[in-house]
């Protein structure tokens, strides 16, 4: 079992939090590791980090306000927020309502009419195309969700529409290169 310590070894400047939500519960799924495999040869750490520890290494973190509205997202994150909208509200089985999608869902959005923010900053990175979603898709879909949910829905359920403008973690390498969408 790869423990937080681990990952630390190698990211020690993380935040914590960071490393929890984002990489931990990746690193102890059946088929994963850590660290990741250099070259990655199709190991699927290659499509969820992208590019090796090394570049990484030269991340920086910071909790941050930021529009999280749907229009400001990258467009792979637009594509998931499209997608889990198919999957999560109108049933159509693309991969993206399966495990406890439909319940983090359901989850996200009585927190967030509730309390008016995401139960934990999502993990973001800003690229040219908008904020890129790393981790927290159910997140930011459900803030989408209310967003675009009409006023008058919002009030036969007595619930308050939720600022666009919510705290995440966000990244900025050190170089200054990103992640292509």
């Amino acid at each position: 079992m790869v423990t937080l310590a681990e990952i630390k070894t190698d990211l020690p400047d993380w935040p914590d939090d960071v490393v929890d939500q984002w990489l931990l519960n990746l690193a102890n799924q059946e088929g994963m590791c850590w660290p990741p495999p250099v070259p990655f040869a199709g190991h699927r750490w290659e499509y969820i980090i992208v590019k090796p520890i090394s570049w990484w290494k030269k991340v920086n973190w910071s909790q941050e306000q930021r529009d999280c509205s749907f229009d400001n997202l990258s467009l792979n994150s637009r594509k998931i927020m499209n997608a889990m909208f198919l999957a999560l509200v109108q049933g159509v089985d693309n991969g993206y309502g399966g495990d406890n999608s439909q319940a983090r869902f359901q989850s996200c959005l009585k927190f967030l009419a509730v309390n008016g923010r995401f139960p934990r900053p999502p993990v973001t990175m800003p690229i040219e195309t908008g904020l890129s979603v790393l981790d927290g898709n159910h997140r930011v879909y459900s803030l989408t969700f209310l967003l675009s949910t009409p006023d008058a829905e919002l009030k036969k359920l007595g619930v308050e529409r939720p600022s666009a403008l919510q705290s995440v973690w966000v990244a900025s390498h050190q170089d200054g290169e990103t992640l292509e969408d």
